[in-house]
């Protein structure tokens, strides 16, 4: 969010990678912020690049609202206190997109003061949520207990760890929370309980095959037109079969 209080879309706060400036959103006000770059690194595939034929500006949440109104938008809210919630909230209100609007964030907190802020909107697991539900069912006890969010969202570690926090954790740690995040039976539990489940950020072909053969509902991907075209493989070998 900006200084003058504008709910800005951006996966960083900070602007380096985005517009080569290495400040941060919240010390701009909107009028001042700087254009993306033509050239940007792909935050989720290090060394790949994102080419446009001209700079633009960094768009407000308002903006994809009214560009995409019945198009259903997940909306991961970054560190900014209870203001940036309630903006959200009743941007979210004012286009009457509650009902294909999710949010939550990687914070239990935030994710928490989310659910309580705005009831009628959906949310996704948090971080502790993520690694909690397996880790019961597992113990067999989910069953009993309650489940907040209405999605289950998670990486799949032994192939997401190329960047971000995954990058940090050694191979053989990857290798194994992968079955207990994944774990199809998991999958299919949280189905019948109404949780949609998807998994992040997964960009090949052999990914998104991953993604299937574990069960997850849907792909997170920063390549639409990849997953596209692997959906559409698939679903045509599919009509072969038949």
């Amino acid at each position: 969010m900006t200084k003058d209080g504008e709910v800005i879309v951006s996966h960083d706060d900070d602007l380096s990678r985005v517009c080569g400036e290495n400040k941060k959103i919240s010390e701009h006000v909107l009028a001042d912020l700087p254009l993306c770059l033509q050239e940007m690194e792909v935050a989720t595939e290090p060394g790949a690049f994102l080419h446009r034929d001209r700079q633009e500006p960094l768009l407000r949440l308002e903006d994809l609202y009214r560009a995409f109104p019945d198009v259903p938008i997940q909306i991961d809210v970054k560190p900014g206190g209870l203001e940036l919630i309630s903006k959200v909230s009743d941007l979210t209100k004012k286009y009457n997109r509650e009902h294909i609007t999710v949010w939550g964030a990687f914070s239990h907190t935030t994710t928490t003061q989310c659910r309580k802020h705005n009831p009628k909107m959906l949310t996704f697991c948090s971080f502790w949520e993520s690694a909690l539900y397996p880790f019961l069912f597992l113990l067999g006890l989910l069953q009993w207990m309650p489940i907040s969010a209405s999605f289950y969202h998670v990486a799949i570690p032994n192939i997401s760890n190329k960047s971000g926090f995954l990058s940090t954790w050694p191979k053989w740690f990857c290798h194994l929370t992968t079955p207990l995040l994944c774990n199809s039976f998991l999958l299919s539990y949280l189905h019948r309980r109404g949780v949609r489940t998807g998994s992040w950020v997964l960009n090949h072909e052999h990914e998104f095959r991953a993604s299937d053969e574990w069960g997850f509902y849907g792909t997170m991907t920063d390549y639409p037109s990849r997953f596209i075209k692997y959906e559409q493989s698939r679903t045509g070998n599919k009509q072969k079969d038949n």
